[in-house]
């Protein structure tokens, strides 16, 4: 299991990072068509396109890494002060409710993207075709669904161990 973590977390940071550099290209692109506004009164067409349909492939990007690194808004104290058996059983509560989430995403977003390619779907300066960036945008949510599940199977490994973790040296490090 930590093997099939490790990868996990690998190949999401990969991902997050490919992101990350997206969202830096659609800053500088926002940056250079505000310039050109002030100064020459002449605004990049095409820009809110762009950012548009990026910027959906750069949220969708970012969520592998956070179900794999567990980035979560979680509440501990319940669990800090019951112990061990019940942290983890909320712990198992929470990655199958987040499993849940993950997985209805990921059947919203399949259908849309197909939907994009039927019907020929265009942005509305450039004309560039929606359909690449949602079935990327499709791709990423459906890894976010996965690496959740692998952190759902981790957290039921906890569980049926009575809530003991593995040792610090084989638990995986984070970033």
């Amino acid at each position: 299991m930590i093997t099939l973590e490790n990868y996990l977390r690998t190949a999401s940071r990969v991902v997050a990072l490919v992101a990350l550099a997206g969202l830096l290209g659609l800053a500088m692109m926002t940056t250079l068509d505000v310039v050109m506004r002030w100064l020459f009164k002449a605004p990049i067409q095409g820009v809110n396109d762009v950012s548009s349909v990026v910027m959906a492939v750069v949220i969708a990007a970012c969520l592998p890494a956070n179900f794999a690194f567990r980035q979560n808004i979680t509440v501990t104290l319940l669990g800090s002060a019951c112990g061990p058996k019940v942290s983890a059983n909320l712990n198992v509560f929470a990655s199958l409710i987040t499993m849940i989430f993950a997985g209805l995403m990921a059947w919203a977003f399949v259908p849309y993207a197909i939907s994009t390619w039927e019907s020929g779907a265009q942005t509305w300066v450039l004309r560039m075709p929606l359909w690449p960036f949602w079935v990327a945008a499709a791709v990423f949510v459906i890894l976010a669904a996965l690496a959740q599940l692998v952190v759902l199977l981790s957290d039921l490994v906890v569980l049926a161990r009575g809530g003991a973790r593995l040792a610090d040296a084989e638990e995986p490090t984070a970033l």
